[in-house]
């Protein structure tokens, strides 16, 4: 069975502000001295009452209902709708929900999955007589909570660009796999930000052109800055997408410079031990008749020869600056 939705009223004039929450819909819609009323709902299950109490289309309520996680605007005669993605960081992941606005008259509505968003400033704004709100209409609000949505994406995208100035401090002092499976994670989530910004792109142009009609001259003016906002959002993305993958070349690049060493290494042991290997195999053959056999001191002139060949050749190969 699930949860009954939390509805939350913030209505306000000039001089007047309330608060409250309210157990329906209905009741929420009826404060009507007030220049503007926003209604904010937790929870899906809102919806055929929120379809009864605005007169609302099928189009919206279908866009709901749907799994897409494209970001759209509709454009109605006496109401917008706009379908938008929350992005959170929740147990080391990145998790998207979906809210709903709907911008009538003197109402503004937001519908979301679950309690808790990024609208806590406004709230307090509007409480505290701050800012424009209670000088602006429902118009100016909703330009707010858009805004609060798109500035949200900051934060996170800031910390995926710390978490990569890390690991590529990583890659050149150590070069571990682990790092390898961090890059890719980062890259998933660019990805998965990438795919919630873009969108935002069509949508917002829609309604500037479409729904121009529902905002004043001033507000019209930020909806425009609005659009902006995300291409610079979208260029910080592709940004850091290609800084991912030149990480990827990085660590590859370390990779194979550290194999080349070892390599390196592994040949000059390999030439030093191959006079040697020779030395020890003439002395190792089991003829009878071979003159240093017999000589007092030939064992330990044989194992200085071979010391100094191989001091000798590593003395070289340092001069050179292979080793």
């Amino acid at each position: 069975m699930s949860e009954e939705p939390k509805i939350t009223v913030i209505a306000y004039s000039r001089d007047k502000f309330v608060s409250r929450k309210v157990s329906s819909l209905k009741e929420a819609v009826e404060f009507e001295k007030y220049n503007v009323v926003w209604i904010n709902v937790d929870g899906f299950s809102i919806i055929p009452e929120l379809k009864e109490a605005l007169q609302l289309d099928d189009a919206p309520i279908k866009a709901l209902t749907r799994s897409s996680i494209r970001a759209r605007v509709m454009v109605f005669p006496d109401y917008l709708f706009l379908l938008l993605h929350q992005v959170y960081e929740m147990n080391g992941s990145l998790k998207r929900e979906k809210i709903a606005l709907f911008l009538k008259e003197n109402l503004v509505i937001t519908v979301q999955e679950r309690p808790g968003d990024v609208f806590d400033p406004i709230r307090e704004s509007i409480r505290e007589g701050e800012g424009l709100f209670r000088e602006r209409g429902a118009d100016y609000l909703l330009f707010a909570l858009l805004e609060a949505i798109v500035e949200n994406y900051i934060p996170i995208i800031e910390r995926i660009s710390s978490r990569m100035e890390g690991l590529e401090a990583r890659i050149l002092s150590s070069g571990e796999e682990s790092v390898l499976h961090r890059i890719h994670g980062i890259r998933r989530e660019i990805l998965f930000m990438r795919r919630t910004v873009f969108p935002l792109l069509e949508a917002f142009r829609k309604l500037q052109l479409e729904g121009a009609r529902f905002f004043e001259g001033e507000t019209k003016r930020c909806i425009d800055e609005l659009h902006d906002h995300v291409l610079e959002v979208l260029e910080i993305l592709e940004g850091q997408r290609e800084l991912a993958n030149s990480l990827v070349e990085l660590y590859y690049s370390t990779l194979s410079m550290k194999t080349n060493d070892i390599i390196r290494i592994l040949t000059v042991v390999s030439t030093v031990f191959i006079p040697l290997t020779f030395i020890t195999g003439i002395y190792g053959m089991n003829f009878r008749y071979m003159p240093e056999l017999g000589w007092r001191y030939g064992y330990f002139m044989t194992l200085s020869g071979m010391l100094l060949i191989a001091v000798g050749m590593l003395y070289y190969f340092k001069r050179k600056g292979w080793l």
